[in-house]
């Protein structure tokens, strides 16, 4: 997963920069998953079920409606959000200028005195910006034990998915490996029946 945030002034041009990096990643078979942060301290629910639902202590409310799922979650940080968000290629913050990783400055003011990735005006070709974030590194491989993401040195990684690839690429019903892999291992269901059998 590659990481960053999209910072800039207000009414700059933030969304739109997110809005066509999104469109230009998933056009590429890329999933995309985005974060909206804001420093009000609500999103506009005051009142609302889902707001009293987290109110009343649950982790998480989930608004089911006819074209659309969201969920809403208590006060979570940049790591948690990684732990939560299915796998996917690209994590993009809109806003988030305190958040400890890479950015992309959209407009002219330097609203964090630091260095960006890249820096982006509406009416500009996002192919500069395309390239920066593809030059970020990524994980080949990412390791989720009981929803906390564990770090794996690449060699590591390289051997884990030499493994699995020569043991999957042997089984009836697989035509290519050329994306994704996803292995989930419940641990507690296999220590179970390990036990039975003993």
């Amino acid at each position: 997963m590659r990481v960053f945030c999209v910072v800039g002034e207000s009414g700059k041009g933030k969304t739109t920069l997110v809005e066509q990096l999104t469109k230009a990643l998933t056009s590429k078979g890329y999933s995309v998953c985005t974060v909206k942060h804001t420093h009000f301290e609500s999103f506009d629910l005051k009142g609302k079920d889902t707001a009293r639902h987290l109110a009343s202590g649950a982790s998480m409310a989930i608004g089911l409606a006819e074209n659309e799922t969201v969920a809403f979650f208590g006060k979570r940080d940049l790591e948690d959000i990684k732990r939560l968000v299915p796998p996917v290629d690209f994590l993009i913050v809109e806003g988030g200028k305190e958040f400890i990783c890479p950015k992309v400055l959209v407009g002219e003011t330097d609203v964090i005195r630091e260095n960006y990735i890249a820096k982006w005006n509406v009416g500009e070709t996002i192919e500069p910006v395309l390239e920066a974030i593809f030059r970020l590194p990524a994980d080949s491989t990412q390791l989720y034990v009981d929803g906390k993401r564990i770090n794996i040195k690449p060699y590591i990684q390289k051997a884990i998915i030499s493994m699995l690839i020569g043991f999957i690429s042997t089984l009836k019903g697989i035509d290519s490996m050329e994306r994704e892999l996803v292995l989930k291992v419940n641990l507690r269901e296999f220590n179970e029946n390990m036990l039975s059998n003993l």
